[in-house]
């Protein structure tokens, strides 16, 4: 077990190395992962062709993606671009779209890296899990599920890492370790670790805003110091060690939701302190948690608390209406001034910022966003209360169903999510939905200037959407986003009561 204390960020010498940012494509999902031990291979069927064409498709899907990211220009006329098929901007023919009511499907970076690297995605080593509650983007990295080292090309798997980052590094970004797993067969060599850091340069650390070790060992913080000469001073600050899963709650980070390996939680467990010890740590975690933070109603709300608490105290003290007035608010700025920002949903804000404009809304105060300017600040509190209700907004009870829906032919995934959202979905439930899919669709159809098209949106607020009463597990995550891309894409046809 480490030593010190729960949480602490490392100290690093200064060092030249400042950064910059870089461009790089959004649109992305996560790969599926295998809980257990080092290594055992994942029993799951991995589908990487995200929203089907039709039920029996007649062009492979590699086929599909490689045609996608190789033809943008190709001729319209052309005799493989009929109705159903793929047209050159990646969108299904609309006559195929009125016959059969398939969703359209845009080229999906992520899903063109795992068909590359498929060995590699098939493991999980690497995932993209959502967003924080300040609205950056979590990815995970599982030492455990690294099979032994024979067994895989370390090349090809900082190919894939390197390909995996840079669809999220243009915008903040937080990095998840977890190093328990990591042994003797498995570990890479100490000269593919310094390529790694090499290979990562600026673009990938000035948005990085935070690299949380859990589980460190004597051995990870003798790599530090040996990475020590070449660690700018800027990165190191952003190292934090962190010595009980417990303690990544005070991280920002929506710790119910995050798919950590079993074998990571059964380590967790067997290094606890002792009962009355680990009594007094869960009781400071309970308390720093309960007000406007988790899934967890308020202790005490006042009339006015608006994040935190349940969709029934909201309509209670709001008039009888769900649309509360943060989620008022914030859509009308965003939807009179903030169309054709760029990377919108995609920015952070600063905790500080945040979280004074909650505690304004909790004590009933009006905010102008006018006044503040920031567009990013509005976007962020909009997804962080939706992500901090009592209950998600497409319910416990319809999680299942909306999991299934991934599965469903093509043809029947818009039916299938009509009856779920339209004559499913509880009153309460369905007003605000209907209010907050509403404005998205309007996002995505300004997408050419914002770059938010339904698929990016679908990845941003899939998670803010729906979760489970259990531990996550990232197997669901593409799935989620998909539907969520589904009820934006196609709102119209879904939203019909």
């Amino acid at each position: 077990m480490a030593s010190g204390p729960a949480a602490q960020s490392v100290p690093a010498e200064d060092n030249d190395g400042s950064e910059i940012g870089d461009d790089c494509e959004f649109d992305g999902a996560e790969a599926a992962g295998q809980e257990g031990g080092d290594f055992a291979e994942p029993e799951l069927e991995f589908d990487e062709s995200g929203l089907e064409l039709t039920e029996n498709e007649a062009i492979p899907v590699e086929d599909q993606l490689y045609f996608m990211a190789n033809n943008p220009e190709d001729d319209p006329s052309d005799e493989n671009l009929g109705a159903g098929r793929i047209t050159p901007e990646g969108y299904i023919d609309e006559d195929f779209e009125d016959t059969l009511g398939s969703p359209a499907t845009e080229v999906n970076t992520q899903d063109l890296v795992d068909t590359e690297f498929k060995e590699i995605s098939r493991l999980g080593i690497i995932q993209v899990v959502g967003d924080d509650r300040l609205g950056r983007k979590v990815i995970i990295f599982s030492a455990c599920r690294l099979p032994p080292a024979e067994n895989l090309d370390h090349q090809r798997l900082l190919k894939y890492i390197i390909n995996t980052l840079s669809q999220y590094v243009e915008n903040d970004y937080v990095l998840v370790y977890f190093h328990h797993g990591l042994n003797s067969k498995n570990k890479p060599s100490f000269a593919w670790l310094k390529q790694a850091y090499s290979e990562f340069d600026r673009k990938y650390k000035k948005n990085l805003k935070a690299f949380l070790i859990v589980h460190p060992t004597k051995l990870i913080k003798a790599l530090y110091f040996l990475f020590k000469p070449f660690i700018s001073v800027k990165f190191g600050r952003k190292l934090t060690y962190v010595n009980y899963l417990a303690d990544l709650k005070s991280q920002n980070l929506y710790f119910d939701q995050l798919p950590i390996p079993q074998r990571v939680r059964e380590y967790d467990d067997s290094i606890q302190p002792a009962s009355g010890n680990r009594a007094a740590l869960t009781s400071q975690y309970s308390r720093s948690e309960d007000f406007a933070y988790g899934q967890q109603l308020v202790a005490n709300p006042l009339p006015t608390t608006q994040f935190g608490v349940s969709l029934q105290h909201i309509k209670h003290y709001n008039g009888g209406s769900v649309i509360c007035p943060v989620v008022e608010h914030t859509i009308k700025y965003l939807r009179e001034c903030c169309l054709d920002v760029e990377g919108l949903f995609r920015r952070s804000c600063s905790v500080a910022q945040v979280q004074d404009v909650q505690e304004k809304y909790n004590r009933g105060e009006y905010v102008d966003f006018r006044d503040l300017g920031n567009p990013h600040l509005a976007a962020v509190l909009l997804k962080t209360f939706l992500r901090e209700l009592a209950e998600p907004l497409l319910t416990f009870e319809l999680y299942e169903a909306v999991i299934e829906n991934h599965a469903l032919p093509a043809k029947t995934k818009v039916s299938h999510a009509r009856s779920l959202i339209s004559q499913q979905l509880p009153d309460d439930n369905y007003d605000l939905l209907n209010y907050v899919a509403q404005f998205l669709s309007e996002v995505a159809d300004n997408s050419t200037r914002n770059k938010m098209t339904a698929l990016n949106l679908g990845i941003v607020f899939g998670p803010s959407l729906i979760w489970s009463r259990q531990q996550a597990s990232l197997t669901v995550m593409k799935p989620i986003n998909c539907f969520t891309q589904l009820l934006i894409l196609h709102y119209n046809h879904i939203f019909v009561r």
